[in-house]
């Protein structure tokens, strides 16, 4: 009997460590969680998107919404499909947000907002249950780190207005409006909206088009999926390079992440 019981505790503690522990922090998407674990890694956040999940799609179980009324702070970006539901799991002082779901925003990818990321670190160093805690001062010390490196990268995107080419396309949705606000550069998305799906045969020939009519030499990929249409582009002398849009995991952390987009758009842009 006693055998019995410990299989079932072994079980129960390896397939739900999160409920066998309890959890203190759980966090909507990679972006928020690769923040995180830069100013905050004592804490092994649960993420709820899952290693597959796109970020526009992705929904949480029944587990995980379990977790969200548990936890003692909530992460998201507020732009989830499901965002209005954890005000109604978990008390307000327990989320921390990028922004509201009763704002009325165009571009969901709030990570590649510089404002309200620092908004969102401002909001989190000064939370009263942080000051509390013995790794505080740690949490501090790399916020302001995080914060130069994010201020130097704003700078330099900035700069980017200085580029000789002021448009650069994108093999899949509307993604980096936020990073170019004031800058006179334009995106250009194979696709309208945030939806996923087949690419017609006569949008791929417009937009090939479009490319060789504008002299660009290269067209950057946010969605995974089309990766399936770089041969086409690459048969046209068009080089496809893989950008980072914070809807799906990538290794690096964000400063990092952040960095290697810069250098994309940079090319894409004709930059020296």
């Amino acid at each position: 009997m006693k055998k019995v019981f410990l299989i079932f505790f072994l079980y129960i503690l390896f397939s739900f460590p999160q409920i066998a522990f309890g959890q203190r922090c759980v966090v909507s998407g990679y972006p928020l969680f690769k923040i995180l674990q830069e100013i905050w890694p004592e804490e092994k956040c649960y993420l709820l998107q899952p290693p597959r999940g796109e970020f526009h799609f992705a929904e949480p179980t029944p587990k995980d919404l379990e977790l969200i009324k548990k936890a003692e702070f909530v992460f998201i970006v507020g732009t989830e499909p499901w965002a209005k539901r954890v005000y109604n799991l978990t008390s307000q002082e327990r989320i921390i947000a990028l922004g509201k779901p009763s704002e009325r925003i165009s571009n969901p990818h709030l990570w590649f907002d510089f404002d309200r990321v620092y908004s969102f670190l401002k909001e989190f160093t000064n939370h009263p249950a942080f000051k509390k805690r013995q790794e505080f001062p740690k949490i501090v010390e790399r916020q302001k780190i995080f914060e130069k490196n994010l201020k130097t990268l704003e700078e330099q995107y900035k700069a980017l207005d200085k580029c000789p080419k002021k448009e650069f396309y994108l093999l899949g949705h509307s993604v980096f409006g936020p990073l170019f606000r004031d800058t006179g550069i334009k995106e250009i998305p194979l696709i309208k909206g945030h939806h996923h799906g087949e690419i017609t045969p006569k949008k791929l020939q417009e937009l090939l088009l479009k490319l060789k009519k504008g002299g660009a030499k290269a067209i950057l990929l946010g969605e995974k999926e089309l990766i399936k249409y770089k041969t086409l582009f690459e048969k046209e002398g068009l080089e496809v390079k893989e950008v980072w849009t914070g809807d799906y995991d990538r290794p690096g952390s964000f400063t990092d992440l952040m960095k290697e987009n810069l250098a994309l758009f940079k090319y894409v842009l004709s930059c020296p």
